[in-house]
């Protein structure tokens, strides 16, 4: 289905008119937000990280209960890149939401439900290419992250958090917002992960085992490119005390690449410290786009 801005589809299909509109009113996802998506960069007419995207939606689907498997997946969305080749698209982001399916009333899901697959293609925002060159700054969001271990790392649908924090009024020159949890610990942006370099000249990404998403980039950085370069990188405890004396730091998605961070403002948000983009972050942009293209 092709709308001015997008495309939808449904398990890859052209049509949806074999899916009654009751049918999708009880789907779980809208009721629940029992579901997953993954934001994924189109390129060339492929994907480049579809194998790393495909293995996080099945292993965290049968987190949250929802039986998906690999052959499924790869099927719908070869079927999805087909209509898009048939509309001479070889560019931009296809967003997969993959709920339980519609499984009648009540939380509890029923042994029947079948999953839901649905993409959406949409244009790359013109802006990529800018702040991977410039740089962005980042504002402090009031709203917190609340922990929960048993759903840590995924990229639910479930995502209030970041729509309230995203919502917060902030300066016009922030193009994101930081999240902390609950003892003020740095956990991730709005919608991007982080990795810090401190003054001592060491690597540092926040530990997500008990909120926040770990993300495809995230995970690509920290089994390959960082490794590739020979650089040590920790998961540990970022503090708001670190955002004071960092050297470098970067946020970082599957669509955006690797995104300088020029500037965090003040706890009071009144004010910006400025920094330089650091040269190790620009190495960690040529080795991913050496590797990766789509992030050149």
């Amino acid at each position: 289905m092709i709308t001015t801005d997008f495309i939808y589809t449904i398990d890859g299909q052209d049509e949806l008119l074999d899916i009654s509109s009751a049918e999708l009113l009880s789907d779980r996802g809208l009721a629940y937000g029992h579901g997953l998506f993954e934001s994924i960069r189109y390129f060339g007419g492929d994907f480049p990280l579809k194998d790393r995207h495909l293995a996080r939606i099945q292993n965290d689907a049968s987190r949250l209960g929802i039986k998906i498997n690999l052959s499924r997946l790869s099927s719908a969305v070869l079927a999805f890149k087909e209509i898009l080749h048939k509309q001479s698209i070889a560019d931009g982001v296809v967003k997969i939401i993959v709920t339980a399916g519609s499984g009648g009333r009540g939380y509890e899901s029923s042994e029947a439900c079948t999953p839901r697959i649905i993409f959406r293609h949409s244009v790359s925002p013109a802006n990529f290419q800018h702040y991977r060159n410039t740089g962005i700054n980042l504002w402090r969001c009031g709203q917190r992250m609340s922990t929960n271990i048993q759903l840590a790392g995924i990229k639910h649908l479930n995502r209030l958090e970041q729509v309230l924090a995203a919502s917060e009024r902030h300066s016009s020159d922030c193009d994101d917002g930081l999240m902390m949890n609950d003892d003020g610990l740095v956990i991730e942006t709005t919608r991007a992960n982080i990795f810090l370099r401190g003054a001592s000249g060491g690597w540092i990404t926040p530990d997500l085992d008990a909120c926040g998403v770990s993300g495809v980039m995230r995970s690509l950085l920290i089994e390959e490119i960082f490794p590739l370069m020979g650089i040590c990188l920790e998961i540990g405890v970022i503090g708001e005390r670190d955002l004071d004396e960092y050297d470098e730091l970067f946020i970082c998605n599957s669509v955006r690449g690797i995104v300088p961070v020029v500037g965090v403002r003040a706890a009071d948000n009144q004010s910006t410290e400025t920094r330089e983009i650091g040269k190790v972050t620009r190495e960690l942009q040529c080795m991913l786009s050496n590797n990766y293209p789509c992030f050149q």
